[in-house]
């Protein structure tokens, strides 16, 4: 069920009436209560985990925002969207709504808890084993299937997937131990937040190209031959445009190449396909990465993609626009893996 859906089902549940919704383009809604007196309106968004941090983070992302609409709300988000005075309702029929005369409350009893911390230490093969997870959605995940995924020990991978427990991500199914035991993902939006602020809380290192040719699509043609030999993935509004538009026009290249490229290995082929290395901006950028995380690119018309979830992170990365793109990105990804 896509965004949309799920605000007008929430808010015509609270009101019992119809609800009008348009797209405003910046991840909100225009939303307009109907067989309300006065039809009253808001600034609506849809937040996908009600739990302070995202509650804070779309509050700062919209400050005009007016209604908050979220599965659930925990108390502490609650909290925070009454102090800033912004109405609120989720699908569990509790709400808080004030506008222009307007108030309604429904208590439904108990909020949920807000989220421990999270304690989980990401690695390089945790890292691998997440994306795997979040690119396939597995029905049922074994240790071996982690091993094949993360490219680790049968050991290693049982460590992993009982740090996931730890987290509520997964959880154990069948037998308590041996071939039949297995877990499945319980909480993906969760998994995927960790995930992409451990990714975003580290520095990529950049290099920067640029050539003459101002049609970036053309462009991304002529670095995917050039680089064609070379272990590398697209990523960012590149990837995403194949994955799920979202712009027009591209405005800058991103891609990851393997770390185990110097320089002098890569410039060469740009400069035949006419393309140079610059020292700082550019209208490409080549991110450095660890070969392991190149292995399950998806090849594409415009060559290889990285999966969608380190298109997501990446284009969270850039950020500005990038952020919309993202949550874009992630709901038609969401959307598909629903079907």
């Amino acid at each position: 069920m896509d965004e949309k859906t799920r605000i007008a089902r929430a808010v015509s549940s609270v009101f019992d009436t119809d609800v009008e919704l348009h797209e405003c383009g910046d991840g909100t809604w225009h939303l307009a209560v109907l067989g309300v007196a006065g039809h009253p309106r808001f600034r609506a968004a849809w937040v996908r985990a009600g739990w302070p941090a995202e509650v804070r983070e779309a509050l700062d992302r919209f400050p005009d925002l007016t209604l908050a609409v979220a599965p659930a709300f925990s108390a502490g988000a609650r909290r925070l969207l009454n102090d800033r005075r912004v109405s609120w309702l989720d699908e569990t029929g509790a709400a808080n709504v004030r506008e222009a005369g307007l108030l309604v409350r429904v208590d439904m009893g108990s909020p949920p808890e807000d989220p421990v911390p999270r304690t989980l230490r990401w690695s390089r093969t945790s890292v691998l084993a997440g994306a795997a997870m979040l690119a396939l959605r597995p029905e049922q995940i074994s240790t071996k299937w982690i091993a094949e995924h993360a490219h680790c020990s049968p050991a290693r991978a049982s460590a992993i997937l009982q740090g996931f427990d730890s987290e509520n991500w997964t959880v154990k199914r069948g037998a308590s131990r041996g071939r039949s035991a297995y877990r499945t993902l319980e909480q993906p939006d969760a998994l995927l937040d960790s995930w992409t602020n451990h990714l975003n809380n580290r520095a990529v290192e950049r290099w920067f190209a640029h050539s003459t040719t101002r049609d970036l699509r053309e462009l991304q043609h002529r670095v995917s031959e050039a680089l064609q030999p070379l272990a590398f993935g697209w990523t960012g509004w590149a990837a995403a445009e194949q994955l799920a538009p979202f712009v027009t026009q591209l405005p800058v290249l991103h891609l990851r190449i393997s770390e185990g490229y110097a320089r002098r290995d890569v410039e060469p082929a740009l400069h035949r396909a006419g393309i140079t290395l610059t020292q700082d901006a550019g209208r490409i950028e080549l991110w450095r990465t660890p070969q392991e995380v190149l292995r399950d690119t998806t090849p594409s018309s415009q060559g290889p993609l990285l999966t969608w979830p380190w298109v997501y992170a990446d284009l969270r990365r850039i950020g500005g626009r990038g952020e919309d793109a993202a949550a874009h990105l992630r709901d038609v990804m969401v959307a598909d893996d629903d079907r």
